[in-house]
């Protein structure tokens, strides 16, 4: 059995996935037992030597979308045992995550993001089947980032599944955050530490950037960098990528998220 690393892309993001997505895997993770496969939504071009599956389920958002394309492409190919999806617009590997794929093989891991916005703030009940019960639940969790999650195939079939259930608008933003965590939430999961999807504008460990790589402010080098953010003027990294000449922090931009989403979680336990 093999591994996969996966993620899913249009033209909008071709550049950022070859040139900083896919040069920062294939050099500093171990790929000897991991396939890596783009889902494609319209690349003009893909980096030489990764698979390609075109996109059959179209009809939303891509970010929505991707989890049912994945199932597709899981289900012509059982060979592989154990997935991590993620973005492929901002997102690079600094460090090997491939132990990750031996750790905890039967379970969803994800990272939970330190500050995350309320429930209520990504989708509404009516976008949902069962909103009420979908929102009731998770109301007092925190919430996994799901820009980067690894589970066993058969954890993306469920994901997928249940995204085809109960998301009734696929073009809502926050679709996959929702549906994604009620189906971590309601199978085995395990927390995975911070720096494997570490993302600067809600993380609360210090960190630096020297010489446009990432760190932990006690020199540890970050090994996933999530420049997360729907909109790119409020990303909290100017420039990011993998490669000389990038990575500015927008301090205005960290402090901006971290005050509003503890505003928006304070006002919501009142």
């Amino acid at each position: 059995m093999r591994h996969l690393i996966a993620t899913a892309g249009n033209g909008r993001i071709e550049n950022f996935l070859k040139n900083d997505w896919y040069k920062s895997l294939k050099e500093n993770v171990d790929l000897s037992k991991t396939d890596v496969l783009v889902i494609d939504y319209g690349l003009n071009s893909v980096p030489e030597g990764v698979i390609v599956f075109k996109a059959v389920e179209r009809d939303g958002l891509i970010n929505n979308t991707r989890f049912l394309n994945l199932a597709l492409f899981l289900e012509e190919h059982p060979e592989y045992d154990q997935i991590l999806f993620c973005d492929g617009g901002d997102v690079i590997f600094q460090k090997d995550i491939s132990h990750l794929f031996e750790e905890h093989r039967d379970s969803f891991r994800a990272v939970i993001e330190r500050l995350s916005p309320p429930i209520d703030l990504l989708v509404k009940e009516e976008d949902l089947i069962d909103g009420e019960e979908i929102k009731s639940f998770l109301s007092k969790k925190r919430l996994f980032n799901v820009g980067v999650i690894l589970a066993p195939r058969d954890g993306f079939l469920k994901l997928a599944a249940e995204m085809k259930k109960r998301l009734r608008n696929m073009n809502v933003w926050g679709g996959d955050t929702v549906i994604g965590n009620y189906v971590i939430y309601k199978n085995r999961h395990v927390v995975l530490p911070p720096k494997y999807n570490f993302i600067p504008s809600t993380a609360r460990e210090r960190f630096y950037v020297k010489n446009s790589k990432f760190y932990l402010w006690n020199g540890e080098l970050i090994p996933i960098v999530h420049n997360a953010g729907r909109y790119k003027v409020l990303r909290p990294i100017v420039n990011f990528g993998y490669g000389e000449g990038k990575n500015k922090i927008n301090r205005i931009n960290v402090w901006l998220f971290k005050v509003l989403f503890s505003l928006a979680n304070l006002f919501k336990r009142k």
